[in-house]
């Protein structure tokens, strides 16, 4: 059997694994591929199917396919938190990594579905292209693919409220309660503000806060590397 000094450097290697998975999804996905794309491969604003079809390029799924390492680096995250979360605060990580759980499902979903059904309608435009490629592409700011998108984010927003909770009083761990916490008010309430007006996603205030969440998770992800380098040393042997 292993010891609890071998368990904790195992929960330590498998914690830095999870935040770098997050951190290159934030940075390929959020960063470096969208803006690639925009400056070589641009797709016009939103008129029709044909259009987008005409200006389809592959290289604009890379974001996306770097997204499947965001949601997989925040979702392996949740599960060492869970794993080396305090017995008394278990109920509050369990609560975290189920939600997170299911809403990853949906993000998953929609990136399937950029990665995947949308190259196919683009690239075969069969009859159908005309009226379902509307309702799925993110090119599209009214598209059913970013209600999934902002929802599937938002209830991920969620489950950082609750995994918040795990953390305890050090300096380190209330920075990092702290800015799980806000994390999870900016994703719900850039859900909600989905709901009531999906045109703000492509406005400069949606940019605007597209930048700020991908710098707060990169800035959440350094103090969790910091978080895990000290894990083996805060836990008793």
């Amino acid at each position: 059997m292993k010891t609890m000094n071998q368990m904790n450097d195992q929960y330590q290697k498998s914690g830095r694994v999870a935040v770098i998975t997050n951190m290159f999804g934030i940075v390929f996905s959020g960063l470096i591929f969208t803006v690639l794309s925009m400056l070589f491969t641009p797709q016009p604003p939103w008129r029709d199917a044909a259009l987008f079809v005409e200006s389809f390029h592959p290289l604009q799924t890379a974001t996306f396919f770097c997204g499947y390492f965001l949601v997989i680096g925040s979702l392996l995250t949740f599960i060492v938190l869970y794993k080396t979360a305090p017995e008394n605060r278990k109920i509050w990580a369990l609560s975290g990594l189920v939600i997170n759980v299911v809403f990853t499902a949906v993000v998953f979903l929609n990136y399937i579905i950029q990665t995947t059904y949308i190259p196919y309608l683009a690239n075969n435009n069969p009859p159908e292209t005309a009226t379902v490629l509307p309702v799925f592409t993110m090119a599209n700011p009214g598209s059913f693919a970013w209600a999934l998108e902002m929802y599937g984010w938002g209830g991920i927003g969620l489950s950082y409220i609750f995994m918040a909770f795990v953390f305890g009083k050090s300096k380190s761990e209330i920075i990092l309660k702290t800015l799980f916490i806000i994390n999870g008010i900016c994703s719900i309430a850039s859900a909600l503000m989905t709901s009531f007006d999906m045109n703000w996603l492509f406005s400069p205030a949606g940019f605007v806060s597209l930048i700020v969440w991908n710098l707060l998770v990169l800035v959440i992800d350094i103090f969790l590397l910091k978080f895990f380098n000290l894990l083996k040393q805060n836990q008793p042997a």
